[in-house]
């Protein structure tokens, strides 16, 4: 208590938020790999048809 009234406080300790940053970008790479490797899987099975699909639309509009 013998500080002045004027004396400001010291700053905190600044917080690290390197691991949260890490975290997220991962979490964000993993989920888009999953869209990547379903969407994959999907086409995969039924590029067949929708390529088939698409070029009957193609001929109605030519």
């Amino acid at each position: 208590m013998n500080d002045p009234m004027g004396t400001p406080m010291p700053d905190a300790p600044k917080k690290n938020n390197t691991p949260l940053i890490i975290g997220v970008v991962v979490v964000v790479l993993l989920c888009c790999c999953c869209v990547a490797g379903i969407g994959g899987w999907w086409l995969w099975n039924n590029g067949d048809s929708l390529v088939s699909g698409s070029m009957g639309a193609i001929s109605l509009l030519a």
